[in-house]
């Protein structure tokens, strides 16, 4: 449990800039806040009470806090102009850099602020019937082309994001461009292994992985297969015909690289018919033993980039 519990008249000054926290709305005179509970943390909404921007301040709950968030904020400082690595942008509080503040809010060790993101995430466009309805291929390609390049930046770095999934991928409003969420599992070559390594988020496991989990230089092959066939396939409406409506992926985990199912049929054919030369690489990825037989990212990039030239 974390023992932080702010309320809409508290601020914090950070690097001689207060941050107040922004009220939650929906009950007039209430002194909540406005928060979104995620597996590993709290995340906070603040206002730079001097540009008014926006920021969000990311509180790890106690058995995820650890040093190797310090050292992945160090690592995004070098990375943050990368396009889709925005919220590389951060500062991470510690007992070095910040002592006075975790000394008083001893829950804030490790915590992270960083710009605040609005928009949806591919998983909530995909629980959209009405913006699904009228997601077309040209749209498909453009955004998966995107998410393609964007994970090729990192691939190419040596750089892998570890749980690659429709919730992590936030979307532009004309779905041209993505940024990365919940980039602090980030794999960094050199580091230490974190205790806690993804396993990677239901509906785009591989079934084989090692004790590393996807905490390694190819970690995202798998699951951005997974991914970006999703991106491509969704202007089918037999498949989104085909996946319930509360699912967070197209394919349930149970499904995943299984020889054959209903919906791995309706999805092969929809890539054939929208995207044919991606067929091959999707199939790879699916057949594949371990993460080191998928397709690496500038494959799927060159493939994409190709495919839109056609």
């Amino acid at each position: 449990m974390i023992g932080f519990h702010p309320d809409r008249h508290m601020t914090l000054c950070i690097d001689q800039t207060y941050y107040s926290f922004v009220p939650y709305t929906c009950f007039l005179g209430d002194d909540g806040v406005y928060a979104i509970e995620a597996g590993e943390a709290i995340i906070y909404q603040m206002q730079n009470l001097a540009v008014n921007t926006f920021h969000a301040l990311k509180v790890a709950k106690p058995s995820y806090r650890c040093e190797h968030i310090a050292r992945t904020t160090e690592t995004l400082a070098s990375y943050k102009h990368i396009a889709g690595l925005f919220l590389g942008n951060r500062i991470c509080l510690t007992k070095l850099n910040y002592p006075q503040l975790t000394a008083e809010y001893p829950d804030l060790e490790y915590a992270v602020l960083m710009p605040w993101l609005a928009g949806r995430t591919w998983a909530s466009f995909m629980f959209d019937g009405a913006s699904s309805a009228h997601y077309t291929p040209v749209q498909a390609y453009r955004l998966a082309l995107s998410t393609a390049r964007v994970l090729w930046n990192l691939e190419a770095s040596h750089l892998s994001h570890t749980d690659i999934a429709g919730g992590n991928i936030m979307l532009s409003p004309g779905l041209k461009q993505v940024e990365l969420l919940d980039i602090e599992g980030l794999y960094v070559p050199g580091a230490t292994m974190p205790k806690r390594r993804s396993q990677g988020s239901p509906g785009y496991q591989h079934r084989n992985l090692d004790q590393r989990g996807q905490w390694r230089p190819d970690g995202d092959r798998f699951a951005a297969a997974i991914l970006l066939t999703e991106m491509l396939t969704w202007p089918d409406p037999y498949v989104r015909a085909l996946t319930p409506d509360n699912a967070e992926s197209l394919f349930q985990p149970k499904e995943l690289q299984a020889s054959t199912t209903r919906r791995l049929d309706a999805v092969r054919r929809a890539l054939s018919e929208i995207c044919p030369p991606a067929l091959p690489l999707f199939d790879q990825a699916w057949a594949s033993v371990d993460l080191s037989q998928c397709p690496d990212l500038s494959t799927w990039t060159w493939t994409l980039i190709q495919a839109s030239e056609l």
